[in-house]
């Protein structure tokens, strides 16, 4: 396989279960790239992880195919070329870790080397501790670790056997926000070292966008946008893709009338009196978040409409009062009253 040749690829996929009226997954076609680190969100139902258990060999579609290192592991077109989940060169890390509870951390790491020597075994388990930070607790149980020991012990067990791809089902959902931050940054950090490709589930946007490289958002079984953390946060395609992310405003561009998504903290207020920018409107709300303002405003020109915004200047602005909203990057120029 060549440098530029996916490590997964779904071709027009397709898969529904029995029990429901619509596909899980209606024709999705998606390249997972050498090193990248793709996170799938969506609202539950979307078909995130149906397309992850399509990858796993743990689902096979009703149409499509799937390829893994340019090589062929479901066509629904010929059930035979079908390959089992435990001949993918495959790594999986499930939202509660699934250890086995009965092998201590050394054994559980070990538990998919199966064609090494007995020495080849013990260095690599070794490596692999201490590469997530548990060189020390080898002869631990799961259940004297912490949630984040436990976490990191399953990516070293999926890591162990040098899979071609990592797949990560929800693996924060479990921990408190703090150790969850913690958890992201080092997992993020050893994906990145090991130049890795894995592919997540979440329906975190924060997981999302602290842990990949690229995201695709999923909605009623099909791929809305894919893009860099980035790109799907600052342009999103339509308001579904843009609420993925946080609070999102419809702001209708000045010269085309296209309507574009505005993040709060992108919002610049300007006394109408002193500029003529942006656009006008009346405040609604102000309140307190400790750091910052959280001002509601509603626009002219937009009815039954309303702006969030989030300013640091919140504690001048008053309820009722008239003022102008204006948007980072936006390229107009500022027309200054003299």
């Amino acid at each position: 396989m060549s440098e530029s040749e996916p490590i997964l690829s779904f071709e027009h996929v397709s898969r529904q279960y029995d029990a429901q009226s619509v596909p899980a997954v209606k024709d999705v076609s998606l390249e997972v790239m050498k090193g990248e680190v793709i996170a799938l969100i969506g609202e539950s139902g979307s078909g995130k992880t149906t397309l992850l258990r399509l990858a796993a060999g743990l689902e096979f579609p009703d149409s499509g195919k799937v390829f893994i290192g340019g090589e062929t592991v479901a066509d629904a077109s010929d059930a035979r070329s079908e390959v089992p989940p435990e001949r993918r060169r495959l790594g999986l890390v499930f939202q509660d870790g699934a250890l086995f509870p009965h092998l201590n951390a050394s054994r559980n790491v070990a538990y998919g080397l199966r064609k090494q020597s007995r020495s080849e075994k013990a260095s690599r388990v070794a490596e692999c501790l201490e590469l997530v930070d548990l060189k020390g607790k080898e002869n631990r149980f799961p259940h004297e670790l912490s949630g984040g020991e436990r976490q990191r012990l399953a990516l070293a067990r999926a890591l162990a056997p040098q899979p071609r791809l990592i797949l990560l089902d929800e693996p924060f959902s479990h921990l408190d926000p703090t150790l969850r931050r913690k958890l992201r940054e080092e997992i993020r950090s050893i994906l990145s070292d090991l130049g890795q490709t894995a592919l997540m589930v979440t329906h975190d946007p924060e997981d999302a966008l602290a842990i990949s490289t690229r995201v695709a958002i999923l909605n009623e079984g099909q791929i809305l946008q894919t893009g860099t953390p980035s790109q799907v946060y600052r342009e999103p395609v339509d308001q579904y893709c843009a609420e993925r992310f946080g609070p999102a405003n419809g702001v209708r561009e000045s010269e085309t009338g296209e309507l574009c998504w505005k993040r709060p903290e992108d919002a610049r207020w300007i006394s109408c009196e002193i500029a003529d920018e942006g656009c006008m409107v009346t405040v609604e709300s102000v309140r307190s978040m400790g750091h910052i303002w959280e001002v509601r405003v509603a626009p002219d020109g937009y009815e039954n409409e309303s702006w969030l915004c989030f300013l640091k200047e919140g504690s001048q602005i008053r309820a009722g009062e008239r003022g102008r909203v204006a948007w980072r990057g936006n390229p107009d120029r500022v027309a200054w009253r003299s």
